[in-house]
């Protein structure tokens, strides 16, 4: 994967906008006579006159670095950016609170449009600094922020929807009738995994009885393998991860124990195979769907959730063609009922 960064100072970028010291200014060329400038044909001047196209730069200031999962899939949308339109695109490690402030006003200095900020405390001075770029779009991920201005948008993937048909498809393929779910910490973000999946999983069969527990670390494996191994014990033969890097370690031993396992926000199926479903978070789609819409003009200040309503992609077909027929059909019947407005899967959380 490729990837690209950018580390800059605030003199760096003061000396590459003002010029470095010492530098001699070049001749001026003679002004033309009088003669020679009528003499310019038509065609020069619309040539002079056109101003130039400017090339297409966008970046991502991240607080988590690269080879993070959510991150790396995060970027795959800045890829595809330069490979469907040929814009720069650069991704910013932000791993000093103090340089937050320094780097985006560096981005922005050097013209990047949109800025894409991820993750909330980030996304705040993200918010603070865009009254001073009005020319600036902001594109805050994965964030709660509400956004007042005219060019700040939320670029958002909720994990309600994903999370709540994979509780739903779980249940509804258990064999034991106990579920699990494992997540890296307890924290909002998490939790919101954890209730649509419990969500979920009532709402397919309101008798499945689903175990939950935390890691305590999202790069943990260890620990999350042993939390695995405490759940298959007690009778789950399906888990649901969400716990970041941790994760493989509950991948690991939903494959030692040989029981089923659900990935979170990429496919997971290439994992092990182990991993017959995975909650997908299409914030890659999200990210070259919204740099589209300001592209073609059409960039979209305030909250836009990207699900089912978007037709985002919250499941991969490779995992939905391998369930049993009257499951795809149940699911069918509960995705057309969100789309009509009939299942308000909100309503239904704890």
């Amino acid at each position: 994967m490729r990837k690209m960064r950018l580390v800059l100072t605030a003199a760096a970028v003061l000396c590459a906008l003002s010029g470095c010291a010492g530098k001699k200014e070049a001749p001026k060329d003679p002004a033309p006579a009088a003669s020679e400038a009528k003499t310019e044909n038509k065609d020069q001047k619309d040539e002079k006159e056109k101003p130039e196209n400017e090339k297409l730069f966008t970046c991502l200031i991240s607080e988590a670095p690269a080879g993070v999962p959510f991150t790396d899939l995060t970027w795959t949308g800045f890829e595809r950016i330069a490979d469907e339109y040929g814009a720069d695109v650069k991704l910013i490690e932000a791993l000093d609170k103090a340089e937050y402030s320094e780097q985006i006003r560096a981005m922005a200095e050097m013209g990047a449009n949109p800025i894409y900020t991820m993750f909330d405390t980030i996304n705040e001075v993200a918010v603070e600094l865009a009254p001073e770029y009005p020319d600036t779009m902001f594109c805050l991920i994965d964030s709660s922020l509400d956004t007042k201005y005219d060019n700040v948008a939320n670029v958002y993937v909720d994990s309600l929807e994903p999370a709540f048909v994979s509780g739903f498809v779980a249940a509804k393929t258990t064999e034991s009738g106990t579920i699990g779910w494992i997540g890296s910490l307890d924290i909002p973000v998490i939790n919101r995994f954890r209730d649509a999946y419990l969500a979920g999983a009532n709402y397919g069969n309101p008798d499945v009885v689903v175990q939950t527990a935390y890691v305590g670390d999202d790069s943990d494996t260890v620990k999350a393998g042993e939390q695995t191994k405490i759940m298959v014990s007690q009778g789950a033969d399906i888990i649901f991860q969400t716990a970041n890097l941790a994760g493989l370690g509950v991948i690991q031993g939903c494959s030692d124990a040989g029981i089923k396992c659900i990935g979170v926000d990429e496919w997971q199926g290439d994992v092990d195979d182990c991993v017959f479903w995975s909650s997908l978070t299409d914030i890659n789609g999200a990210v070259f769907d919204s740099f589209t819409a300001y592209k073609e003009g059409n960039f979209a200040a305030g909250k836009t959730n990207y699900g089912i309503e978007t037709q985002s992609a919250i499941y991969d077909e490779r995992d939905y063609d391998k369930l049993p027929d009257d499951v795809k059909s149940q699911l069918d019947e509960l995705l057309e009922a969100v789309k009509s407005g009939s299942l308000d899967m909100e309503s239904l959380l704890k």
